[in-house]
């Protein structure tokens, strides 16, 4: 794809205001894959999956990397803070990106109260479900996790959760006695954040955003992206199929520390924008010279590996969030001359066994998955993957969440 086609998929698919029914018509036949739609306005993600298909599971790298522009651009909605909108919100901007909004890993896991995404929409610029839910104190101000991590979803993803009986592990139980696997629905979208607390010895680094949660203030390292695109032909085949089902990307602050090496060395799919074809996204986006532009994809990824011929394997990954993947020091990436990580592969193999009562221990794999593949649970004993156990469809929260 033309460069000038990459920044003409970009305003179709953001439909910017000043484009004619017949101007958008004709600027998505120049972008395979993705029709004009209003995100910020309709969210509908299902929709926007079918659409940009094509564009999602091509082998058009750049084009790959410019819907995750888009889809981060879309995310990243600006809406008010209702706690401080003078001075608090994003870099004490007033605002917090769409996202924070979202029902987090607590809210869906651990409460039984219904997260609210019913208000009626009105004619303004971003979703007054999101705002309304923002409005009644919905944004998570509670500290990160021990791991400096947040998990966060889109209404898609939640409600599939909530309906289908799968955030306990009795209800877990109860829904494989009549399913063979979990089947997110096309549209669903899941993220998770890293943060670093900001102290008087550890400073945020120049041009990092920053959020004040209620233990302290802490800089945005980065933003893990996972899209669910369409289903698979055999949804059964999840551990092993390179047929493409989601699509991944993971967005980092560019001057973590040895991001640069790890993205140009490491990473093995990746086609960078210029900064002219970033700051074009983000500004049709309206959130353009926001801080969102010291932020890049360190890569993208739809299948286990290169070419889905299962013999070179796909890595992908972000320092902080996988800095267990890294190697010889996990705590220097700019000396890593190894990085085993790779979201389709690790995410591939959550899942849960319904005769042992067991989910499929964590663990770090990398390239195609086979039935031998094994890992050690926390009692010792080594499971494995082709033992009776049932995919959670990429979704390690079920995993890690359900009590």
């Amino acid at each position: 794809m033309t460069r000038h086609a990459r920044l003409m998929l970009t305003a179709a698919a953001l439909a910017l205001p000043a484009l004619s029914a017949q101007a958008q018509s004709d600027t998505a036949s120049d972008s395979p894959g993705c029709v004009a739609q209003d995100w910020s306005r309709t969210m509908d993600h299902a929709k926007l999956a079918e659409s940009c298909l094509d564009v999602a599971f091509g082998d058009d790298l750049k084009a790959r990397e410019t819907l995750a522009w888009y889809i981060f651009a879309m995310v990243n909605q600006l809406i008010p803070d209702p706690a401080d909108p003078e001075t608090g919100g994003m870099s004490g901007s007033g605002k917090v990106p769409l996202w924070m909004a979202w029902p987090t890993d607590p809210d869906t896991f651990d409460t039984n109260k219904a997260f609210d995404f019913n208000a009626a929409m009105d004619d303004e610029m971003n979703p007054t479900a999101e705002k309304k839910d923002l409005a009644a104190g919905r944004v998570s101000t509670a500290d990160p996790d021990g791991a400096n991590e947040q998990v966060t979803r889109n209404k898609i993803s939640y409600d599939y959760l909530i309906d289908s009986g799968l955030t306990t592990k009795i209800d877990v139980a109860e829904f494989f006695k009549t399913n063979d696997y979990v089947e997110m629905p096309v549209g669903s979208i899941e993220l998770k954040a890293s943060w670093l607390q900001v102290t008087d010895g550890s400073p945020a680094p120049e041009g990092a955003l920053t959020f004040t949660f209620e233990g302290g203030k802490y800089w945005w390292r980065g933003l893990h992206l996972m899209m669910k695109m369409q289903t698979l032909s055999t949804p059964g085949d999840v551990f092993y199929s390179e047929e493409p089902t989601w699509f991944w990307s993971t967005f980092e602050f560019n001057d973590n520390p040895g991001v640069g090496h790890v993205r140009d060395t490491l990473i093995t799919q990746r086609a960078p924008l210029s900064m002219d074809e970033i700051d074009t996204i983000l500004s049709d986006a309206g959130i353009g010279d926001f801080g969102f532009e010291n932020y890049a994809p360190n890569g993208t990824q739809i299948r286990f590996t290169v070419d889905g011929t299962g013999e070179v394997p796909v890595i992908l990954g972000h320092t902080d969030m996988e800095d267990f993947a890294g190697a010889p020091n996990t705590a220097q990436p700019r000396y890593w001359t190894h990085f085993e990580a790779s979201c389709h592969s690790c995410h591939a193999s959550a899942s849960y066994n319904p005769d042992l009562d067991l989910f499929f221990p964590f663990s770090v794999p990398t390239g195609a998955l086979t039935p031998a593949y094994n890992a050690s649970a926390k009692d010792g004993v080594v499971r494995y993957l082709g033992q009776g156990f049932k995919s959670l469809d990429f979704m390690w929260p079920i995993a890690f969440q359900a009590r």
